[in-house]
């Protein structure tokens, strides 16, 4: 019997297994049931079952027109289905698409274009995870959706984007993120790390359904598919150092202080001693370094655009660093501090123009034992953590342009001093009594 059953499962697909599953729909006239000649058959996918009418009295012919339809349902959802297979019916949406929506998001909201296009990656993960676009993908199959030169994304992208925003609920994002997190297993670790990715994807997801979002928006939306889902606070990925700065600075002195690394030596030096993102290195101007007064101004430029208004600021700079930054604007001929390629502004993606060397220094600083993924990014949490020892943790804020100290606090000061308790005779101001 098991055996009978897994090679009826196996042969899904096959011409034959849909023959047994052919059915006459019937009605009631004149007090009669009667038979419609032709064949249909019903087909069930992510919880939903729909009836097909074959269009044929066939019955090997309407089993392989069966086989079509739920091959073509198990590659492309419901949406693409029902319009091709049962125009005029509920093959119209009645809400919009996946795509039809960002669209309109990028076309109507006041949000950035960077914006939408990062909420939009979390969106479309959440959705095709929901309607198992991915699913029995495996090896280069399942990998295609990254290939953006042979078109293996364009089409992934076409398979998200056709699927109705009611399939987005919230019964199912709970569901979603409670298997995303499941997928971990036991590791506390990677638990974690999933809890987090779960998160900010739903924020990201829920941020493109705010009111003033859909306030401005044209296409016919379900109900808030985020409304009731309780974001669970992960809490903050805090940052531990896991090299001495002292000692990188002085390894780079002597491995990147040279005529081919010398670009990678720069860059180290503005993200760890002004603690800069590595955008606000990668465009910072010879005229935003203020020698006289020994500072870098962070501003906001025809190229450049300040993550937060808090972004903008001055940064006071040791005369070590001076002195660096000095010898490379001597020999520089650019309007750029690192030598790259032209700005990009309008870019929707992450451009550098230094890509090549920012590369360089990320591979680096993991042999050196950075272990994090944003390996640069580490230079500037060091810097805000030396910063934070020596004067406070309002002065590290002010250093990283952070909007709130509470995120400097929670995810970028690493503990700098020793702080013991002291159990030695005559410690603390309490006094024996004889």
């Amino acid at each position: 019997m098991a055996k009978q059953e897994r090679a009826e499962t196996r042969s899904r697909f096959h011409v034959d297994y849909w023959e047994k599953r052919l059915y006459h729909k019937t009605f009631i006239r004149d007090g009669k049931k009667r038979v419609i000649a032709g064949w249909s058959v019903r087909l069930q996918h992510l919880e939903k079952r729909k009836a097909f009418s074959l269009g044929t009295a066939n019955r090997s012919a309407a089993a392989v027109k069966a086989k079509e339809i739920a091959t073509f349902l198990e590659a492309n959802g419901w949406v693409p289905t029902l319009a091709k297979y049962k125009p005029g019916t509920e093959g119209k949406a009645q809400v919009s698409t996946v795509g039809e929506f960002l669209a309109d998001v990028k076309k109507r909201s006041h949000l950035k274009p960077m914006t939408v296009r990062r909420y939009a990656i979390k969106l479309r993960k959440i959705v095709a995870d929901i309607a198992k676009v991915d699913a029995g993908l495996k090896g280069k199959a399942a990998k295609a959706k990254y290939d953006y030169m042979k078109g293996g994304r364009a089409k992934w992208l076409t398979k998200v984007d056709v699927q109705r925003l009611d399939l987005l609920t919230p019964s199912s994002v709970n569901t979603w993120r409670n298997a995303y997190v499941a997928q971990a297993g036991a590791d506390p670790v990677q638990r974690k790390s999933a809890e987090r990715s779960a998160a900010s994807c739903l924020r990201c997801a829920r941020a493109l359904f705010a009111p003033d979002v859909v306030a401005e928006l044209k296409v016919k939306l379900p109900a808030n598919p985020f409304a009731g889902v309780k974001l669970k606070d992960p809490g903050p990925q805090r940052y531990y150092s896991e090299v001495n700065p002292v000692w990188l600075l002085a390894c780079a002195g002597r491995e990147l202080k040279t005529k081919e690394r010398s670009q990678e030596y720069l860059a180290l030096n503005l993200c760890l001693w002004a603690g800069l993102r590595r955008k606000e290195a990668d465009l910072l101007t010879w005229d935003q370094i203020d020698f006289e007064n020994g500072q870098v101004h962070v501003r906001r430029t025809p190229h450049f655009e300040p993550k937060t208004e808090e972004s903008q600021r001055d940064i006071d700079l040791p005369q070590q660093a001076l002195d660096v930054f000095r010898s490379f604007k001597a020999g520089s001929t650019s309007e750029f501090v690192l030598k790259g390629g032209a700005p990009n502004p309008a870019a929707t993606y992450d451009y550098y123009r230094c890509d090549a060397t920012w590369r360089a220094l990320n591979a680096w600083l993991r042999s050196k034992g950075i272990k994090q993924q944003k390996a640069i990014h580490a230079l500037r949490k060091e810097s805000g953590s030396l910063v934070a020892a020596d004067f406070g943790i309002e002065a590290a804020r002010q250093h990283l342009g952070h909007r709130d100290i509470h995120t400097t606090s929670a995810h970028y000061i690493a503990k700098k001093k020793r702080v013991e308790v002291n159990l030695s005779p005559g410690a603390g101001k309490l006094k024996t009594v004889d």
